[in-house]
């Protein structure tokens, strides 16, 4: 990849690349990265860990275009090793490209574009096909009518929040893999929370930067998001009876909402997604955790189900069973 002397108006842009055990599709995503038209970049892999071919094949894009390597003795997870690489980033944009995914070779230069242009915005995001394990394309996230109805790319805190509450479908605001942020944004917030939001880290981190800084939007699929059987997120979302990561950034982010009416709606949609999982919970058996499930509720309208389904938990009765 060729490199060029970095300018005003070409600011050195680092691409942070976590992997994890991805032998089968690091070569595409690295493959979309070298072939960015945008100059001014530097490469970052991070291996966490991986038991495949996933770091011989690393070790190739670093020696072909001295791509940069870090090496985790032990498995973190996505979320550390994230801020590991974002750490070791020395431009002044840094985006955490998904090394599963393939990238469109314009997608760095329009991100570039628009922070260049504002200085106001702290983060930037695009829009993206979807294919599935063999690059076939099977989908595409847009965003949501609601937010085009703003006719604006710019979005505010509550605007954001609003956005993610919709989320749903194809249906969507932040494509995690596009975004890019301002590297002394980084600095100033910290690193991604893991241990506390687990899947949900980057989304938490999103809103921290949508809380000081306005937050941008692509509306064209500059990257292609893979949805396969191994991905970790898809297997959570199958396999988790524990309450969405995602509720949990959303109710510590819901305090900062400043329109009542919004606050009022995200308060319903949460009390309505949280009993789904403590019913979820208790279908499958685990009252105890069922019931604790339902303390996360607070709206009144929920008071009869709650106690109702408290009483089924307590005598270890299934809503299933009932039918």
């Amino acid at each position: 990849m060729k490199r060029s002397l970095t300018i005003v108006s070409s600011p050195l842009v680092s691409i942070c690349v976590p992997t994890y055990n991805n032998a089968a599709y690091l070569r595409q995503c690295l493959d979309s990265i070298a072939a960015q038209t945008y100059d001014n970049i530097e490469v970052i892999i991070g291996d966490d860990g991986s038991r495949d071919d996933t770091l011989s094949i690393a070790r190739e894009y670093v020696e072909r275009y001295g791509f940069r390597l870090h090496c985790n003795e032990a498995n973190k997870g996505a979320g550390e090793t994230s801020s590991i690489l974002v750490k070791m980033a020395r431009g002044e944009y840094v985006a955490v490209y998904h090394s599963d995914d393939v990238y469109a070779s314009a997608i760095v230069a329009e991100s570039v574009a628009v922070l260049n242009n504002d200085a106001n915005i702290g983060m930037i995001g695009t829009m993206a096909n979807i294919i599935n394990g063999n690059g076939n394309a099977i989908g595409e996230f847009r965003l949501h009518e609601a937010l085009k109805l703003l006719r604006r790319s710019k979005f505010s805190f509550n605007e954001i929040m609003l956005g993610v509450l919709l989320n749903g479908g194809n249906d969507i605001i932040l494509v995690t893999p596009s975004v890019m942020v301002r590297k002394n944004i980084y600095d100033e917030l910290g690193g991604f929370n893991a241990d506390k939001y687990r899947s949900a880290y980057d989304y938490e981190m999103w809103l921290r930067i949508a809380k000081k800084y306005n937050i941008a939007v692509i509306e064209k699929k500059l990257m292609s998001y893979r949805i396969h059987e191994n991905q970790i997120s898809e297997l959570q979302i199958r396999k988790n009876i524990e309450v969405q990561n995602i509720i949990l950034v959303l109710r510590d982010y819901r305090q900062y909402i400043t329109d009542k009416k919004l606050a009022q709606y995200c308060d319903a949609l949460l009390d309505k997604w949280v009993f789904r999982t403590a019913k979820k919970q208790n279908d499958r058996g685990y009252y105890e955790k069922s019931s604790e499930t339902l303390d996360l509720i607070k709206s009144p309208k929920y008071l009869p189900l709650k106690w109702i389904l408290k009483i089924l938990n307590r005598s270890g009765v299934s809503t299933k069973r009932r039918k």
